[in-house]
């Protein structure tokens, strides 16, 4: 499903409007969510819903379009795309010189309009991927997890996580965290999934994954492994072959 992109038109000509309303309704991922010809309103508009995609007219009553981008540019996202559009081709340089995203003439022609969807479209998209990326950077430089439970999502630091366990009644795994809260866990979710999540994460019977780093002792003949404190209270104990696992990727002396 591709991302929805959020526009506004502002243009002093209610027709105008209208002709390029209609013309990007041919594009399913094009949302106008507002429109107006008052340059005073349309600040208010951009400031409140910061929209990706923003066609701005040059040439109004109450201020020119770079004027008004001037006037708010300390607020507007950098992520707004601003189109200056307008009939007179003498304002090229000034829109270059208030870093618009695109320049359209009107009237405009479909292919000049297809070219510049096709523009927003792929910049949509880079900046999409360059945030996922800085995400994931983000995520493993600082150590953190994010898993997402059936009341909504848990961004943690791996630390933060002593344990998941099997809920059987639930049929769902859930996490038990450092604070000593509990936080049930998507159904879909399975112990390769959360395995998956740190190299800290071991299996230690069919039931119970715990981090590592609050595992105290595994007894030798009965396999019940102590936590450090304050976890110490919890009986847990490892099956044979996964106890042979967490021997493997242990440095024993």
């Amino acid at each position: 499903m591709n991302r929805i992109i959020s526009v506004i038109i502002v243009d002093d000509e209610p027709t105008s409007i209208e002709v390029l309303k209609k013309d990007l309704q041919q594009y399913p991922d094009i949302e106008v969510i507002s429109t107006t010809s008052s340059a005073e309103k349309a600040k208010k508009l951009i400031l409140k819903y910061q929209p990706e995609l923003l066609f701005m007219d040059v040439e109004m009553t109450e201020m020119t379009g770079f004027e008004l981008i001037e006037s708010i540019q300390d607020e507007i996202s950098p992520e707004t795309r601003v189109v200056f559009y307008t009939a007179y081709d003498k304002y090229l340089l000034d829109a270059l010189r208030a870093s618009a995203f695109d320049y359209l003439l009107k009237p405009y022609l479909p292919e000049d309009l297809e070219k510049l969807m096709e523009r927003v479209k792929k910049s949509v998209s880079e900046e999409s991927s360059n945030l996922k990326q800085s995400i994931r950077r983000f995520f493993t430089e600082k150590n953190r997890t994010a898993i997402q439970t059936v009341t909504g999502l848990l961004l943690l630091k791996r630390e933060d996580i002593v344990m998941f366990y099997f809920n059987d009644s639930g049929k769902c795994w859930q996490i038990f965290l450092s604070n000593q809260t509990e936080h049930k866990l998507k159904s879909t979710l399975s112990a390769k999934d959360l395995l998956r999540l740190s190299d800290s994460f071991v299996q230690i019977n069919q039931s119970y994954i715990i981090n590592i780093n609050y595992l105290y002792t595994i007894k030798n003949k009965s396999l019940e492994c102590k936590l450090y404190p304050p976890f110490d209270h919890l009986q847990l104990t490892a099956s044979r072959r996964c106890y042979s696992k967490i021997k493997e990727m242990l440095d024993i002396l």
